[in-house]
């Protein structure tokens, strides 16, 4: 997979780069589903930056900081890879799909195998005829067509529709296409997207907590907003980020909330709480924590206090 943006975008590029990284199956799914059913996800995906160094065009050299190459194992009977060529691009240049073309053949020359290409345009900048390389010498043509996304053309009702997390990465770059330089729109964005994220009943959301940290800190990075406003979005998301990240086990490191919950944060809570609980006795630590909305799961791994005894002391509350 081959990560891109613009030396301008430098900050953009790295936080799509770590998303699609840390999301590697949801974005697959929901750019490729054909491709994602055909994939052997037991075995890990290989992300090979290294061999990209020895096929990067001239040009890219002092630019492409974030390239990724990805190679996948197929559902077959025999030993066959893909590599998953992507550029995500912000201010296109002339000649980008020119170098579209110049990793395909490279890739498929050194490694000989199938090549999936895709190139994801996050700005509102016109791509129309950006889906193909083409060229012709005297009765010698060429013509390489790969896919493309533009983030600024999606529908806003479709990706909430979806139950693909990574649509919440799309949304994001969505909302940041239409808000700009607007940071009171900014703002009613990031904080949707939070309590999006956080309260919606995401299918996946119990089943991998570390894909709603991933996106919080995307998120939360992605759409800066003044201190000013991150003070205020704190204090109107603490009760939510209070309750429901303790659920999912969120940690904030890494993000501008970390430093606003530090010291009264959830996770310490969470701490506190199981110290109390050593000396007021662990049932009754148990019976407040399950009060205060924390789950049975949460609350037995912490207390020692087993799924059956809590039921009972969920009977009694």
């Amino acid at each position: 997979m081959l990560v891109h943006l613009t030396e301008s975008q430098t900050d953009y590029d790295h936080l799509w780069k770590d998303v699609i990284t840390d999301l590697f199956e949801e974005f697959l799914l929901f750019f490729s589903p054909e491709l994602y059913e055909q994939v052997n996800f037991t075995i890990p995906p290989a992300f090979l930056e290294q061999e990209l160094k020895t096929i990067s065009p001239e040009s890219d050299s002092n630019h492409r900081i974030s390239d990724k190459l990805v190679k996948l194992k197929l559902y077959t009977g025999e030993e066959q890879w893909v590599y998953v060529h992507v550029e995500i691009q912000g201010d296109v240049k002339g000649d980008f799909s020119k170098r579209m073309f110049q990793y395909f053949y490279r890739i498929l020359d050194k490694f000989d195998q199938p090549v999936y290409a895709i190139a994801i345009f996050t700005s509102k900048n016109p791509t129309n005829k950006l889906d193909s390389y083409r060229y012709h010498f005297y009765g010698t043509k060429v013509k390489y067509t790969y896919n493309t996304y533009r983030i600024a053309s999606q529908s806003e009702q479709e990706l909430l529709k979806s139950h693909n997390p990574f649509a919440i990465a799309v949304l994001a770059g969505l909302y940041l296409n239409n808000s700009k330089i607007d940071n009171e729109m900014k703002y009613k964005y990031k904080r949707k997207l939070i309590r999006l994220l956080l309260q919606d009943k995401m299918r996946v959301r119990e089943e991998n907590k570390e894909i709603v940290k991933k996106l919080f800190i995307f998120i939360d990075h992605l759409l800066k907003i003044p201190q000013e406003a991150q003070d205020k979005l704190v204090q109107e998301l603490k009760p939510i980020i209070d309750q429901e990240g303790v659920k999912l086990g969120l940690s904030l490191e890494d993000t501008s909330f970390a430093k606003y919950f530090k010291k009264e944060g959830f996770e310490e809570g969470i701490e506190k709480g199981i110290e109390k609980g050593r000396k007021e006795g662990a049932r009754e630590i148990a019976k407040k924590l399950l009060q205060s909305g924390f789950t049975m799961e949460v609350v037995a791994e912490n207390t020692g206090v087993t799924v059956e005894e809590l039921k009972e002391i969920q009977k009694e509350i």
